[in-house]
């Protein structure tokens, strides 16, 4: 069980929502470990037990008595559930993240100490890393109608990331672990429940504070373990579908239905290339049920692509 916070009756630093959707063996680790990792900072813990089977909001109200739970009688989607608390919380930054993360120690101390000495920031994230530490992407840039269909911004972006401690101006951070100053909440609003179940909400999110003014940051110093898509990945053609759909719609909304409708053409013509270079190559290649799998799945993508 957590230590009680005697600051918890003041203005805590960070309010922290965390969804769970039967994913009990991950978000127990995950919340042990915000707890420790915490040295000068305070937090407000909400966990959303996103009708969960099991047993999920009785053990985090047994094990951590200051975690406060919210139980959904149906699962809700990603921005529904965090918006229920970056409504309710009292923090003066708000974070989400996911419950496949372990925070590393000072990540939150990290985070909390550069958004109070860099007031144009807007929001900041914390370095996603595997659990054998390499890493993820954990930022990128807006994506281009264009490009993204070649190469996705979220994909390359990891390359950019700084073995350094300095801190890195980026456009968008990755929702798994994204703290928003309070002040940047209130002017340009809650996660569109567009988007809902998932995807591309954070970059509609940081877009909008970026348009407001807003400076976003990624932080090397602050790292998280992120497990990551355990769900989705066990359903790829579902993945890439509502994937692709969100990006298609963050551009329709952002961009405008000229910039929508390129992403739709150039996102069909690269597909189907890719589809006919891995049935050509599997043949000529070692690992010839890999290539199968991958023609199988831009097969799948071609037939679930938006808007055709």
């Amino acid at each position: 069980m957590s230590k009680a916070n005697p600051k918890r009756n003041l203005t805590p630093d960070v309010t922290i929502s965390i969804i769970s959707s039967d994913s009990l063996d991950l978000l127990l680790p995950c919340l042990q470990s915000v707890f420790a990792s915490c040295h000068g900072v305070t937090v407000e813990v909400f966990v959303i037990d996103n009708a969960s089977l099991d047993g999920t909001a009785s053990e985090v109200q047994t094990r951590f008595n200051e975690v406060k739970v919210i139980r959904r009688g149906s699962r809700k989607g990603f921005s529904t559930n965090n918006n229920q608390v970056l409504r309710a919380g009292r923090g003066r930054y708000l974070m989400l993240l996911n419950d496949d993360t372990q925070v590393l120690d000072g990540a939150l101390d990290h985070l909390v100490t550069f958004m109070d000495n860099t007031p144009q920031a807007g929001a900041a994230g914390s370095l996603l890393i595997n659990p054998d530490g390499s890493v993820q992407s954990s930022f990128a840039w807006f994506p281009n109608p264009f490009l993204e269909a070649i190469w996705p911004a979220a994909a390359w972006s990891r390359f950019l990331c700084r073995h350094d401690e300095e801190p890195i101006e980026v456009d968008s951070i990755c929702g798994a672990a994204l703290l928003m100053r309070r002040a940047a909440l209130e002017m340009v609003g809650m996660l569109d429940t567009s988007f809902d179940p998932v995807y591309s909400e954070e970059v509609d999110w940081c877009y909008r504070a970026r348009q407001a003014g807003w400076k976003i940051y990624s932080l090397p110093k602050s790292r998280i373990v992120h497990y990551g898509g355990q769900t989705m990945n066990h359903c790829l053609p579902q993945k890439y579908e509502l994937l692709l759909s969100h990006k298609l719609l963050y551009f329709r909304k952002n961009w405008g239905s000229v910039s929508a409708r390129l992403y739709q053409i150039t996102l069909g013509i690269t597909t189907v290339f890719k589809l006919v270079c891995w049935a050509l190559l599997t043949p000529f290649l070692k690992n010839r049920q890999d290539c199968r799998g991958k023609v199988l799945l831009h097969w799948q993508i071609l037939k679930r692509l938006p808007g055709w």
